[in-house]
């Protein structure tokens, strides 16, 4: 047997493991196993059969077509779009040419010579009376960057596409810039092979490093096609989120307006039933007190503020919080009254879901501060908290609901508003059981 034919089915191997890292959690059909299995059985037959050449471009488009032959089978293990097929396949195919390049690197390092690998694509059959431990060396140099490769671009790439989650392909334009990329790459590789000569192994080095840089970048740029699609996801989740708090703002407005008036009525009702019919003073000084918990309304020279307040306000009293306010509520006339909303909203009920978890009574309480701090608008709400917090990479606190999709997104929603809308900056601190939000406003907003 030739050193091209081992070298063929070798390469099915890697290419099935390599691809493998990227589909393992996408849809499977069933008796997906055996399926699997077949499909590795027909493509190791098909590297084994194909007709053997020795030509750069001819030998570029077998290799070529042995991959073509591994996407088509995927779909017939997979219940997927062929989009996604042909990106996880592309993507397997990288990372494979990747592992060779690394492989390269190193023995030609190690042999300070001619990488063996190139000296598979020849004509020359399998000896196995020339196996020696230097041929040894090789095999375990081959297998080291072959796993660290796989394991390493996994770790950096392949764990960005989760179970269960559609990987949504769109930029199709992209998808095929990569394949482009990876096919010219494959095809000077072998022109280097065949027409290269014998080169100085710092040239053979240079190759390689450039190979592996380009599989990389390749990866890097296909992968991010997964990443803005999952920051446009959230980006469209949050908008919605925003859109939904400004009608609640709406519906709270009429309520709010209503319990007032209502209120303002029954103190006065309260009063004539008082006199009239002798009810104590001290009977009908409670019932105003009671009611006078619904009639407290905040009053910061910002409407939209004075109603979220309000709002909270009664949830907080219901709750056993005390909820206290130094605010300057004009300072946030430049914001849209539906952004206001959603902004303390989001941090009020945050604070709230923390401070109710406390025992300890001294510690139930909520602090909001707006002020001028030189030119800029400084908003502070604070509260204590148990348990420990962790933030992600964005400085989000991590949520500690059980549905990870759904929750965490009011964080977002307000950074979201602060940073990309307004220009602003927001930063949270959570230090000693005390959790801090801080937002400041630039110059020109107030």
């Amino acid at each position: 047997m030739s050193l091209l034919s081992v070298y063929r089915i070798l390469f099915m191997l890697e290419l099935y493991a390599a691809e493998y890292l990227f589909i393992f959690r996408l849809k499977r059909r069933k008796h997906f196993w055996l399926r699997l299995l077949a499909c590795a059985l027909f493509g190791l037959a098909a590297a084994l059969f194909l007709p053997l050449t020795y030509n750069a471009v001819i030998s570029s488009l077998a290799f070529l077509f042995l991959f073509a032959i591994t996407v088509c089978l995927l779909r017939f293990c997979l219940d997927e779009p062929w989009i996604n097929l042909v990106f996880c396949g592309i993507a397997g195919y990288t990372l494979q040419h990747f592992s060779y390049g690394i492989a390269n690197f190193l023995m030609t390092c190690v042999s300070w010579g001619r990488s063996p690998l190139f000296d598979m694509y020849g004509d020359a059959s399998v000896d196995l009376s020339a196996f020696d431990l230097w041929t040894l060396l090789m095999i375990l140099l081959y297998l080291l960057a072959y796993f660290a490769s796989y394991w390493l671009i996994f770790l950096r790439f392949g764990k960005r596409i989760e179970r269960g989650q559609p990987l949504r392909i769109k930029r199709t334009s992209v998808l095929i810039f990569v394949a482009a990329g990876l096919v010219v790459d494959i095809v000077l590789n072998s022109v280097v092979i065949y027409y290269g000569g014998e080169q100085s192994v710092f040239n053979s080095i240079l190759n390689t490093v450039y190979e592996c840089l380009c599989c990389f970048f390749l990866l890097t740029v296909q992968f991010n096609l997964i990443r803005e699609r999952k920051l446009e996801s959230e980006l469209d989740f949050v908008q919605h989120l925003l859109h939904e708090k400004e009608r609640q703002y709406e519906l709270t407005k009429e309520s709010i307006n209503l319990i007032d008036l209502k209120c303002h009525d029954l103190k006065h009702q309260i009063r004539e039933i008082g006199a009239g019919k002798g009810l104590p003073d001290e009977a009908v000084r409670e019932i105003e007190d009671a009611i006078s918990v619904y009639d407290a309304n905040v009053h910061t020279g910002n409407e939209v503020l004075d109603i979220i307040l309000t709002e909270k306000s009664l949830k907080c009293t219901h709750s056993g919080i005390k909820l206290s306010c130094v605010a300057d509520g004009k300072k946030l006339d430049f914001l849209s009254e539906a952004d206001v909303y959603s902004l303390f909203g989001n941090a009020l009920d945050n604070a709230i879901e923390a401070v109710m978890k406390l025992k300890d009574e001294n510690k139930r309480v909520i602090g909001v501060v707006i002020r001028n701090v030189g030119d800029l608008v400084s908003i502070n709400i604070n509260n204590y908290y148990d348990g420990e917090i962790k933030f992600s990479e964005e400085g989000n606190p991590r949520t500690t609901k059980g549905d990870m999709d759904f929750h965490g997104y009011g964080v977002k929603s307000m950074r979201y508003l602060v940073e990309s809308k307004y220009g602003g900056s927001m930063s949270i601190t959570a230090h000693d059981n005390k959790f801090n939000l801080n937002i400041l406003f630039p110059n020109g907003t107030n």
